[in-house]
């Protein structure tokens, strides 16, 4: 019995460092049943009464009916048992009897023990803190009686006997120490694995592509949060497809197993596969979507395209001749005609101090935006109609409130490629993501009561979700501010003033916001704060927010841009206290902030940079005057470092507009990749309330804002 334990948990280890324990349907009576059965009369002889054998042992009988069952899966999705050992004794025919047995039977559920019930048996005593618990009882002794030596016949009196019992070391991982019951947590795992298998049977690899393409062409309302589902699950269809009939009931057990979108089928996203996949008219599923994600705004989504609308797209623009024009790339300042150049920057980009500006620093100095609020101040019209023709050098001060103005030309690579805009050249642009702009958080936080004065604010919005998002501080004297002390003013005067979605109650978007205020810095102990948000409802970040730190007036602004779907906590910012200074270090992408400087397209904010190009949009080049007119200030240095859209369907000329949809969506697709040879920089349209700082030399040297 001691050898024959041993190899059962050698075998049983094996299959713990799978990480994932199963229980098949056969049960632990049948399979003690079988146990007793495939011993010889020689190998389990008669102990003390014909009912009494040397194999037929109560603590063994209850281990084997509790655990007989338990079983892993290896990565063929085949069962592997705790009797997969090699025995050549007494043990050899019942290895190969139960092996047999228990990996023909049905893989039903997950195992799992918990502690309290652990607690409760007569096997070794444990606690909460253990590596390993045993399951079962590894050894008894017994002392006989006289009566019983007398009524046994192969005892004597007074003789002492230690006898050995199954059992197994199982780590601590297959414990649940929570409280829950067996019931639940078997429970969790079989609605998921049942909903995962619906999921895998019912939903087409062709509609997960074809939700993904709905997706990617702005179909359906907030569907880029859903996305990374789709992608998840694209390839566990595809693996769940090629697998042999009898492997899948297996498969789906091992890859339900904690998957957090293991219950896909029934989220919304999922919905809508199962609606295409049932056969619901494409017009109608997206509809259907659109109105139950917003609605209000459902209407705005962009109308879904078929193959039927692509194939007749791609055959106009091939006997057309406009296929050429479509394959683009970044323009370089050898590509535009010397009389669309309104500057080029020939100087030596050296601009020396001079009178009230002599405090001004060189080019690779930080600056703050307020430095500039008194210099002198000129239009547009005026700065390029009587100033730059005189200016031998430019430099622009670029902010982090700057970021939507990035702006890179693009061009066809064949030049001689038939025109595809609404203008006579094939040159067109793309800005960066829209990010700069005011944000209304301080007003939805004054609205709601909260207050936005004191000498260090922070504010949270996250009205993409409904789920509890929280906002804590933890402070450098172990302090912590957070839901749980609401309205409390703390010793460093800070307090949590509102809650959202939890404490205070559920609000709309708009007023989705959290707030954390200090209001005496005197009172604020020295030293580090660290701001971070936790998903209180435990289903990790799947959409954006916001957040707003202000500081005697000047506000960063930090969004969440890569969602977290699997982590509940997220560090924001550390915030140090330093004298009666803060000091920001964020952890997040910084959107806008005159106190932290940042990386744009390669260039780093707060500083001076050279402008090599001056000119305007290609769409008001030569004679043409098509639209809105861009004031483009091309840097040096300036790249972006991620894909930009080589056009835009608005642009194209009428009898390509026909095709808009199919367009627009190919100019998802052929996105242009990043590369060193890029026109980018600033721009600005000349119909936009909008301002620059700029460092000029020509006749003499000065800084300007130049007002749009």
């Amino acid at each position: 019995m001691l050898e024959f334990n041993k190899k059962l948990q050698a075998q049983f280890d094996k299959m713990c460092k799978t990480g994932k324990l199963f229980r098949v349907e056969l049960s632990g009576s049948k399979i003690w049943e079988l146990y007793l059965n495939s011993f010889s009369k020689e190998d389990n002889p008669i102990f003390r009464d014909p009912n009494s054998s040397y194999k037929n042992c109560n603590l063994c009988n209850n281990f084997i009916r509790r655990y007989g069952n338990i079983i892993s899966i290896n990565e063929k999705y085949e069962i592997e048992t705790i009797f997969d050992v090699k025995e050549t004794g007494e043990y050899k025919n019942t290895v190969k009897i139960l092996t047999k047995e228990i990996k023909n039977s049905k893989v039903v559920d997950v195992f799992f023990e918990t502690f309290n019930e652990l607690n409760s048996l007569p096997y070794e005593s444990c606690t909460k803190t253990n590596k390993v618990f045993q399951l079962g009882t590894a050894k008894n002794v017994k002392r006989y009686t006289k009566e019983e030596a007398e009524k046994y016949g192969v005892v004597k009196p007074n003789e002492i006997r230690e006898f050995h019992h199954f059992n197994l070391q199982l780590p601590k991982e297959f414990v649940d120490i929570t409280g829950s019951s067996i019931e639940s947590i078997m429970g969790n795992f079989r609605d998921a694995k049942n909903v995962f298998e619906r999921a895998m049977e019912t939903i087409s690899l062709d509609t997960l592509h074809l939700v993904k393409d709905l997706i990617n062409q702005g179909s359906l309302l907030d569907g880029t949060t859903h996305l990374y589902k789709i992608e998840q699950i694209i390839p566990l269809k595809k693996e769940y497809d090629d697998l042999a009939k009898n492997q899948k009931n297996n498969w789906c057990w091992v890859n339900s197993y904690k998957l957090p979108f293991a219950k896909f089928r029934n989220e919304l996203i999922g919905v809508l596969c199962s609606e295409l996949s049932e056969g619901m008219e494409l017009n109608l599923a997206c509809t259907n979507w659109n109105k139950r994600v917003d609605p209000a705004n459902y209407m705005r989504a962009t109308a879904p395209i078929t193959k039927k609308q692509i194939e007749e797209a791609k055959l106009f623009i091939q006997e057309n001749g406009y296929e050429e024009s479509f394959n683009r790339r970044f323009a370089t300042i050898d590509d535009i005609k010397v009389s669309e150049i309104l500057h080029s920057n020939v100087g030596d980009g050296k601009i020396k101090s001079v009178s009230i500006f002599d405090g001004v620093k060189s080019t690779s100095t930080r600056h703050k935006r307020s430095e500039f609020d008194k210099v002198e101040e000129v239009t547009i019209e005026k700065f390029m109609q009587d100033i730059l023709p005189t200016c031998t050098s430019l430099e622009a001060f670029l902010t982090n409130q700057q970021e939507g103005n990035f702006v890179s030309l693009t061009t066809s690579i064949n030049k001689d490629s038939k025109p595809i805009f609404k203008w006579n050249n094939n040159y067109s642009w793309t800005f960066n993501g829209n990010l700069a702009g005011k944000s209304q958080i301080k007003e939805a936080v004054k609205s709601r009561g909260g207050k936005t004065e004191g000498c260090l604010n922070i504010r949270f919005h996250f009205p993409d979700t409904t789920d509890d998002y929280d906002l804590h501080v933890k402070e450098p004297n172990g302090g912590h501010i957070y839901y749980a002390n609401r309205r409390q003013v703390h010793n460093s005067s800070g307090m949590l003033d509102l809650d959202a979605q939890g404490a205070d109650g559920f609000f709309p978007p708009e007023k989705r916001v959290e707030n954390i205020i200090y209001t005496d810095i005197n009172k604020m102990p020295k030293g580090k704060y660290l701001v971070y948000i936790n998903n209180y409802s435990g289903r990790g970040f799947k959409a954006n927010f916001t957040i707003e730190i202000e500081i005697e007036g000047q506000i960063t602004t930090l969004n969440l841009s890569q969602l977290q779907p699997t982590k509940n906590d997220i560090q924001i910012a550390e915030i140090e206290l330093k004298g009666n200074k803060f000091v920001i270090q964020p952890y997040i992408n910084v959107l806008n902030s005159e106190l932290v400087s940042k990386e744009i397209y390669g260039l780093e904010t707060n500083q001076f940079h050279k402008v090599n190009l001056v000119c305007l949009s290609p769409n008001h080049w030569d004679v043409n005057n098509v639209g809105n007119k861009h004031y483009f200030f091309m840097l040096d240095g300036c790249k972006t470092k991620t894909s930009i859209r080589s056009f835009h369907a608005e642009n194209l000329i009428p009898e390509l507009a026909q095709h808009r949809k199919v367009l627009e969506v190919l100019g998802n697709t052929t996105m242009i990749e990043p590369n060193d040879k890029q026109l980018s920089g600033l721009g600005f349209n000349a119909t936009v309330k909008d301002e620059l700082i700029l460092k000029v030399q020509g006749t003499h040297k000065r800084v300007l804002k130049i007002k749009f």
